[in-house]
């Protein structure tokens, strides 16, 4: 239940089960090709070089102790002539508190920030922007690795984001812009991009006219994103799926779910352990461009 509630992020990012810990990816710089043949050795001496880049999963826990008597009457039953059996309430209980659980994980996939003190899922682990930010301040984030562009300096507005999206579509490096690209950003930048397109083009909705979710001027090569959980970042990613990782374990004993009698006669416990984290495959710009931008309300 908790990866289900994911859904609306994994057609743009992928699952990477098996994941304890700390894990280094990271992209290989070289400039190998084929040379007009030579007789003698001749061994090219440029440096070939692997940038890490590493991200990690933490193990978090979720313990809720309720009495399954004091829930007789209210959303989690229904209706019947026969009385609701403990069990069936349990059952419908842990399932919403699953729930629950995969929803605050989609809530705090980009702003997370570990806190190993924290009692909450923004304190488990680094989301992507928290990451980003790091990067930013690190320039492994950098205009001058054409992975980041800051285009805060003009405030995004319904008059202008289609124009604004699309230089930065044309800021990306080509190896890039070859390949299946998605732009991860806030709802209400897309809403100000709907507006935008309906004004440029006489009054046509292009999500209903053409049932198109691309940006315009990329071919059909960039995938628009929006996501709820990015209002009120000022970040907007290019990347492709491979490179966008939620790392989980599902594959050892640490990994738990359970139902269990507890100290209080009267009630039952909730009890979840598992792994989880996010991270990039890498940041070299042949798979990700982050672009920080500004809106006139609630910009940065």
């Amino acid at each position: 239940m908790p990866v289900a509630m994911l859904a609306e992020i994994l057609p743009f990012a992928s699952i990477r089960t098996g994941i304890q810990g700390k894990i280094i990816g990271g992209s290989l710089s070289t400039n190998a090709e084929l040379r007009p043949y030579k007789s003698d050795k001749n061994a090219q001496t440029d440096a070939t070089t692997i940038l890490p880049y590493e991200w990690e999963t933490f193990l978090g826990d979720v313990v809720k102790e309720f009495d399954p008597n004091a829930i007789l009457g209210t959303l989690y039953t229904e209706i019947t002539n026969k009385k609701v059996t403990d069990r069936e309430i349990t059952r419908l209980v842990a399932l919403e508190m699953a729930k629950k659980v995969g929803e605050s994980l989609y809530n705090n996939l980009f702003t997370a920030v570990r806190d190993a003190t924290g009692l909450t899922t923004a304190d488990l682990f680094n989301g992507w922007s928290t990451q980003i930010a790091t990067a930013v301040a690190a320039t492994t984030l950098s205009a001058a690795l054409k992975n980041y562009q800051d285009l805060s300096a003009t405030a995004i507005t319904a008059e202008n984001v289609g124009d604004v999206l699309k230089l930065a579509w044309r800021a990306l490096d080509p190896q890039l812009k070859k390949q299946k690209v998605n732009l991860m950003l806030p709802v209400s930048i897309l809403e100000m991009y709907d507006d935008w397109y309906v004004t440029n083009h006489n009054g046509i909705p292009y999500n209903t006219k053409f049932e198109q979710n691309t940006l315009e001027g990329s071919n059909g090569r960039c995938t628009l994103a929006p996501l709820y959980n990015m209002d009120d970042q000022d970040y907007m990613i290019f990347s492709t799926k491979d490179n966008m990782l939620i790392g989980l374990d599902q594959e050892s004993d640490k990994e738990d779910v359970k139902i269990r009698e507890c100290d209080n006669p009267k009630a039952v416990q909730f009890f979840m352990m598992s792994y989880f984290g996010v991270g990039f495959d890498n940041l070299d710009k042949s798979y990700i461009n982050v672009a920080k931008f500004a809106t006139e309300v609630g910009g940065s």
